[in-house]
């Protein structure tokens, strides 16, 4: 509404997005503290996990954070992908997982995600990006509260680590730096067990 209110006048109107980006980034910095420090119960259910990542980077390529020299490849089978876990805080994950990666690779590059079942019924997901990469001590505090790589509040992947451990799952990274990151989750498979245990 008050953009709609500054159309014609340019640098009321500039201001006016600067306000409006920071309330956006503020809002992001809280709800990241919110869900850190209270997270929900998991709720779960029957959920095919290929098809969270398939939205989830739809939804991100349509975003206006993603540049036309940034890529996003998924690489799934065609039969669906069948776990117990709490959809909405899977796709929180996947989507801090995507937009980090997006955030080591501000001028162009490819993130590639694949989930694929392990031999024991697992679930494999892993993210590769071609960023910047991270020296081993930022490897070594990636998931620690506060600890941003790419600037943010530092608490995007210790809300991904926490949703890990409590489906859980395991969460691991390998980085070198200039040459990009991976990020490496596995999760119990449809009955929230490994076959034959």
């Amino acid at each position: 509404m008050l953009r709609a209110d500054m159309e014609g006048e340019p640098a009321q109107t500039e201001l006016m997005e600067i306000i409006l980006r920071e309330s956006d980034r503020l809002n992001s910095i809280i709800s990241d503290f919110l869900s850190y420090a209270r997270p929900r119960s998991i709720i779960r259910s029957r959920t095919d996990v290929g098809n969270l990542l398939r939205e989830t980077f739809t939804l991100m390529r349509h975003s206006p954070e993603v540049t036309d020299h940034q890529k996003l490849e998924e690489q799934l089978p065609d039969e669906p992908l069948l776990a117990e876990v709490d959809a909405e805080q899977l796709r929180q994950v996947f989507w801090n997982l995507t937009r980090n990666a997006l955030q080591a690779m501000p001028a162009a590059g490819t993130l590639r995600a694949e989930i694929a079942r392990t031999s024991n019924g697992r679930l494999r997901i892993t993210f590769s990006d071609t960023g910047c990469g991270m020296s081993p001590e930022q490897v070594e505090r990636l998931f620690e509260p506060f600890s941003s790589t790419t600037g943010g509040s530092g608490l995007g992947l210790s809300i991904v680590y926490q949703i890990i451990r409590d489906h859980g799952g395991t969460i691991n990274a390998r980085s070198r730096e200039g040459q990009g990151t991976t990020i490496m989750i596995e999760l119990p498979g449809e009955n929230g067990v490994e076959s034959g245990a």
